[in-house]
């Protein structure tokens, strides 16, 4: 790709080229097992057609007997210390290894309430902020110091702590999912679920069943993607008039129907996208003043988030850009959801060729949450691409930022 050269990673068709040519298969073989012409997957290996759609890099593995991650080039090499504007990801890294609700780190720990209290005040702002470097340099601490008032408390002090270790392993998801650390999310994933099968609590098993479907790329069609339907019925029943539990209910349908999505059941994905934006319509943003946010920030905002990424991934870019302008921005509660937003609306306009439109979206984007932006597998083969087009100083600026040029 001339003029670019990046921190490492391929660009998504150079490593489905790699896969290809190590299978020892042509290019018409592959294009025919995913449905595509010859030239479009020769264009897409050489850097002059992008992959837009989950669903197409999803058939591209599964047809090169691959994970979607092989083909997204995940995990990104791990943040090298010169690089202190990503956090502390290495401590993360540490604090998730050597704690477990089996065997408890031993470490000194402050009371139980002092926790709840960092975690509902600064914590919950960086969150809103998405200031992940922020996050990735306390999080460590805390969540060292919830396995021990897990394994060491009453039975009060236990409910509190695994409650909330569910809630913030699904902050250290997002953080290291952002930071293009796939495996480490994975980690903080499973350590959710462990918790909430000890509270046996069926909402808190749906919350991790959200952070574990977040922790894996959604175009590997991972296994909690594919759950989240079945388990979204299965809490459905129990919630009752619990709040938190409707907001994970919807939360679960979300991905549900980017699972339908992914498999292009546009139908599917339809009625459950309809089904949680009747949820949240039901609930109505969380108040502002509320000590804990909407779950993963859900509401009617958020939905209209998700529906503009699905309008995308089903290939309606003018959709996506009208739902995108339906959109109350300033009802999402965090930075990431907004950055989200603009990433979508971007992806839609280079649909369309408005290039300068979509560079535009993206700085928007990188404001918002640059993290998100830069170590976005998508975004950077995006840019890469607009790259190659047309290199005006706004995007050799985002480029060089993204170390890709």
């Amino acid at each position: 790709m001339a003029g670019l050269v990046d921190d490492g990673a391929r660009r998504i068709g150079e490593n489905v080229r790699n896969a290809r040519e190590y299978r020892g298969m042509s290019l018409e073989a592959l294009a025919g097992l995913v449905g595509r012409s010859k030239g479009w997957l020769s264009k897409v290996e050489n850097g002059k057609a992008r992959l837009e759609r989950r669903s197409d890099i999803r058939a591209l593995a599964e047809a090169l007997e691959v994970s979607a991650s092989d083909l997204l080039g995940e995990p990104a090499p791990m943040i090298r210390p010169r690089d202190r504007a990503y956090g502390d990801v290495v401590r993360l890294r540490e604090a998730l290894f050597d704690s477990s609700l089996d065997n408890p780190p031993d470490v000194p720990v402050r009371p139980l309430s002092a926790l709840v209290e960092l975690a509902n005040g600064d914590i919950r702002e960086k969150r809103r902020a998405a200031d992940d470097a922020h996050l990735s340099t306390v999080l460590p601490g805390v969540l060292e110091e919830l396995h021990v008032h897990a394994v060491q408390g009453d039975e009060r002090e236990r409910c509190t702590a695994l409650r909330l270790l569910v809630d913030l392993c699904t902050s250290a998801v997002n953080v290291l999912r952002h930071l293009g650390q796939v495996d480490l999310a994975w980690i903080a994933a499973d350590r959710a679920e462990k918790a909430a099968r000890l509270l046996g609590d069926p909402v808190m098993l749906g919350a991790a069943a959200v952070a574990q479907a977040s922790a894996r790329p959604s175009a590997g069609m991972s296994r909690p993607l594919r759950d989240a339907e079945r388990i979204a019925g299965t809490i459905e029943q129990v919630i009752g008039d619990s709040r938190t539990g409707h907001e994970v209910y919807g939360m679960l349908l979300l991905f549900a129907a980017l699972a339908r999505q992914i498999q292009d059941d546009t139908d599917g994905a339809s009625e459950r996208l309809a089904e949680a934006k009747r949820v949240a319509d039901r609930l109505g943003e969380q108040p502002d003043a509320s000590p804990g946010e909407g779950w993963q920030s859900f509401g009617p905002a958020n939905v209209g988030v998700w529906r503009t990424m699905l309008a995308v991934e089903a290939e309606h870019p003018e959709t996506a850009l009208k739902a995108a302008a339906d959109v109350e921005v300033n009802a999402l509660p965090r930075r990431s959801r907004k950055a989200a937003l603009a990433i979508e609306q971007a992806r839609a306009l280079a649909m369309l060729g408005r290039n300068e439109s979509a560079v535009r979206q993206i700085r928007h984007a990188e404001k918002l949450s640059a993290v998100a932006v830069h170590k976005n597998p998508m975004v950077r083969d995006l840019v890469a691409d607009l790259y190659d087009r047309a290199a005006g100083r706004d995007l050799r600026g985002l480029a060089w930022r993204m170390n890709l040029s």
